[in-house]
């Protein structure tokens, strides 16, 4: 099983990417290889045994997409094009982070937020929309309304993406909103056809993150204590989330070129950090 990154340059200098890494290597050790798609973090390892960057415009010949790629579902039927890449993959965000150890079985689960049929509000916001667009055009087709948005690593199958994107492919576009939305639409097409049993991530319990504010270091503590996974938005990344990630990840790994150091931005200030690790 491989793991696959699909990757845009963030304003922390990839910081976020970078623990995200060091996490696959300690909690899943079965990763056979690591692929970065889109942007080339600077860090990022020579050894192509280990870790390859594919950028955007190798895959997006296929079908004249114009470059850097946005829509997330284009981009994750794209990358899943890589000849190399394993038939079975886990597509990673550069803020989804590991933080207790999993197994390939745990991983394979399909975890859903729950049948969206069932949401009292459907809330406002350009993801939310989008989300709810995918949701109407797939019960206008036939397919069921789960929630894959979770924001944790997700299983695929190079098959599983194929074929919904061939069935789907009049509903994609290259805007990053509009069209529909990649994890959602791909697994309840999957779901429908292949009946794959479905995890629900509030009931497993295993995942903490996503505040809407900069937490503490004390409340990232408390909140991630037992769980596995840990991911956060943009407002969450401040000082309490450095610190954490800086305590659990504070040596380079196998995907980082020995030379390489990490530069913190202005905004973070956590006095305490190494930034050359």
């Amino acid at each position: 099983m491989d793991a696959l990154y699909v990757f845009q340059h963030s304003k922390s200098n990839d910081i976020e990417i970078r623990y995200s890494l060091r996490s696959v290597v300690r909690h899943m050790p079965f990763i056979r290889k690591v692929w970065v798609f889109g942007d080339r973090p600077a860090f990022l390892s020579g050894d192509t045994s280990r870790i390859e960057h594919v950028p955007h415009a190798r895959m997006a010949r296929v079908d004249g997409s114009p470059v850097p790629v946005r829509n997330f579902f284009k981009m994750i039927f794209l990358a899943s094009l890589i000849g190399d890449m394993d038939a079975e993959f886990l597509w990673f965000c550069d803020d989804f982070i590991l933080i207790g150890d999993v197994t390939a079985e745990d991983m394979r689960k399909s975890r859903t937020l729950g049948d969206m049929g069932q949401s009292k509000s459907r809330g406002k916001g350009l993801w939310k929309e989008s989300l709810w667009r995918t949701y109407d055009l797939l019960q206008r087709l036939g397919y069921p309304g789960f929630n894959f948005e979770t924001h944790v690593p997700t299983y695929y199958r190079k098959s599983w993406v194929f074929d919904a994107y061939c069935d789907f492919q009049d509903w994609i576009t290259n805007d990053r909103w509009y069209g529909m939305l990649g994890p959602t639409a791909i697994l309840n097409h999957a779901h429908k056809h292949q009946q794959m049993p479905l995890t629900n991530l509030h009931d497993e319990g295993w995942r903490a993150g996503s505040w809407g504010k900069a937490p503490s270091y004390e409340e990232v503590l408390q909140q991630t204590a037992g769980k596995k996974f840990f991911n956060f938005d943009d407002e969450a990344f401040g000082d309490g989330v450095t610190r954490f990630l800086h305590d659990r990840f504070p040596e380079p790994c196998v995907f980082e070129a020995a030379e390489s150091s990490i530069e913190l931005p202005p905004e973070l200030h956590w006095e305490q950090i190494s930034v050359r690790p």
